[in-house]
């Protein structure tokens, strides 16, 4: 299992630049940023063979456990170019394509409506609980060289507004209610978290 810190008075920025507007460029912004982060869960395949074509819903099937009764679920799924992939020629100021992490798709889940929009309902701490992630659908291509990776984190501030994490009306919420929470991402047989993708 992986667990994580999740304090939402320092929470994972969805932008590089601090910002409390949405950026036109977040979705082309490389994701090492977050990947670095100790409240940011990372998983990588090692290079690939040769290219794989994503084609389709992503399912994301997490088991998570968590010391408070609500909690997001951010996942990411991350085109991670090689380390010695060349550098743009003539575009001063362009991004450093070397070890570039971009993101390829992404979804948040606020944990509470993980059965039912209409029936909030929160966690009991420490116990095991599956969190389904539906993520928009996708084409793209990994290259031969690139890897896959999957980040998982539990804010995306301001994309996503801050989850108190304890259960209660966030609308409401006194500074009091926001709560730092550990989290933990299952890996064992019979509670093992997924990634389900369509390739061709």
């Amino acid at each position: 299992a992986d667990t994580w810190v999740s304090d939402p008075n320092k929470p994972v920025p969805y932008h590089p630049t601090p910002s409390l507007e949405v950026l036109k460029d977040f979705m082309t912004a490389d994701q090492r940023f977050a990947s670095r982060r100790p409240d940011v869960v990372t998983y990588q395949t090692a290079p690939l063979d040769a290219d794989v074509h994503f084609a389709g819903p992503i399912e994301a099937s997490l088991w998570v456990s968590v010391t408070g009764t609500d909690a997001d679920f951010v996942v990411k799924v991350v085109d991670v170019y090689p380390h010695d992939y060349p550098e743009p020629e003539g575009k001063p100021g362009a991004p450093r394509m070397a070890g570039y992490q971009q993101l390829v798709r992404a979804e948040v889940l606020r944990g509470k409506f993980r059965e039912s929009l209409a029936s909030p309902k929160p966690f009991t701490p420490g116990e095991p609980t599956l969190v389904k992630v539906t993520l928009p659908d996708v084409a793209h291509a990994f290259r031969r060289g690139h890897r896959m990776m999957i980040q998982v984190q539990s804010s995306w501030f301001p994309l996503v507004d801050r989850n108190p994490q304890t259960f209660c009306d966030i609308y409401a919420a006194k500074p009091a209610d926001f709560k730092v929470a550990t989290h933990t991402l299952h890996r064992a047989p019979g509670r093992a978290s997924s990634v389900r993708v369509l390739t061709r």
